[in-house]
């Protein structure tokens, strides 16, 4: 199981890092979860790229001083030294060089045209075939030079066919560019990424939430942030799962009501689904594993297999009412006899399932769920089922299929 040896892991490699400076270590443990993007993304929307940087880097500094954030980045990497050519104006009117053929010139010179296609008969597509000057950086291969000694070997037209030194009509300038741009909605944007450690994502971000909107009422207008990645993508298929549960209840409930003849006993058996969820949660808590979508896979599951211990357990009480016993004398005698195949089925699926959550990350969580639920359902409703049938089981005129 990765995610327990993570946090080790992390401040082992993180200090021996220390000595190459501008390197990131960013962990991915296998968790079950339905994707490995970062919990936390900060999407970050506006016009101009070097205002999304500054507004990244104090989203970062915010969200690395909030206990429970680690691996604090963003998407735009480290920036890159790029070359931009600015056309001197003066010098173009002198030389008589319009900025449209001179763009034409430069894009000729730095990249590759299709100058035709070769047929290839069949059902296959034609060939492109492709000019361009050949760089020696490039070692035969089409594209544009990738040094700056190679730039200079350019020389635009003049309207009379003599040449021109390009750094006689272009001024090269040094400048930092990121390594890629996204856009949002048609607008340029940033995601600052991070991880959870040993918190949960609506905790990290309701702590971080306060200083985001006092970022916000600094920032330019039509500067906005918003949350999105795994956590917006787990709020809805948690929703989605919310409702398949509720559903799944409905279900077992009907089917309990129609097999009963009441609906007295069938709330006494679903009452064993909330210590179903007290042992799954409860679990899940001490033992620091995160919760999944297979997690809640396996709670959905509960409903069908925790409802099968008091299902046997009040029928054997109605069976016992049946012969004549009192509501008291059943629901004693129906705990007693159903005690040991009850526990006998919850070790042996406990037991078949501890190999399975064992043997691969993927499957750990749902076992769990499952693991844990089944154990607390099985205990608490030894003691609290025959009490319930007790209390809300009349003397006379019982119910009995």
């Amino acid at each position: 199981m990765a995610f327990e040896y993570l946090d080790g892991l992390r401040d082992e490699l993180t200090a021996a890092l220390t000595r190459y400076p501008g390197s990131l270590l960013v962990f991915t443990p296998q968790t079950g979860g339905s994707t490995t993007e970062d919990p936390i993304q900060i999407q970050l929307e506006g016009d101009d790229m070097e205002r999304l940087r500054e507004m990244s880097v104090q989203v970062q500094a915010a969200l690395r001083g909030t206990p429970g954030a680690s691996d604090v980045r963003d998407n735009l990497g480290s920036a890159r030294q790029d070359v931009k050519f600015l056309p001197n104006r003066e010098a173009l009117d002198f030389y008589q060089i319009g900025q449209d053929d001179l763009a034409y010139q430069m894009r000729f010179a730095m990249t590759d045209d299709e100058v035709g296609k070769f047929p290839l008969g069949g059902t296959e597509e034609d060939m492109e075939i492709r000019m361009g000057m050949a760089w020696p950086s490039r070692r035969g291969l089409p594209g544009g030079p990738t040094q700056l000694a190679e730039v200079a070997l350019i020389r635009p037209f003049k309207p009379n066919g003599e040449t021109v030194s390009i750094f006689s009509i272009l001024n090269p300038v040094v400048a930092e560019a990121p390594l890629s741009i996204t856009h949002q909605g048609g607008r340029r944007a940033v995601t600052v990424l991070a991880k959870t450690e040993n918190r949960t994502v609506s905790e990290i971000l309701s702590d971080l939430e306060p200083q985001l909107q006092k970022m916000q009422a600094d920032w330019p207008l039509g500067y906005a942030y918003h949350f999105g990645g795994e956590a917006e993508s787990a709020a809805e298929t948690y929703s989605s799962a919310g409702k398949m549960f509720v559903v799944a209840i409905f279900l077992v409930f009907a089917l309990l009501a129609l097999q009963f003849g009441s609906f007295t006993q069938p709330f006494i058996i679903m009452l064993s689904l909330p210590f179903a969820m007290i042992g799954t949660f409860g679990g899940f808590f001490l033992a620091w594993i995160p919760f999944s979508f297979p997690a809640m896979i396996g709670i959905i599951s509960l409903v069908g297999i925790v409802v099968n211990d008091a299902i046997v357990m009040i029928e054997t009480m109605n069976t016992h009412r049946r012969h004549g016993l009192s509501v008291r004398e059943s629901a004693a005698r129906g705990a007693a006899d159903r005690l040991r195949p009850i526990l006998s089925t919850t070790i042996t699926t406990v037991v078949g399932l501890i190999p399975l959550s064992l043997s691969n990350p993927m499957w750990m969580p749902l076992c769990n769920a499952i693991i844990f639920g089944l154990i607390s359902a099985t205990l608490i409703s030894q003691l609290v089922v025959p009490c319930l049938y007790l209390l809300m089981t009349p003397e006379r005129g019982a119910s009995a299929p």
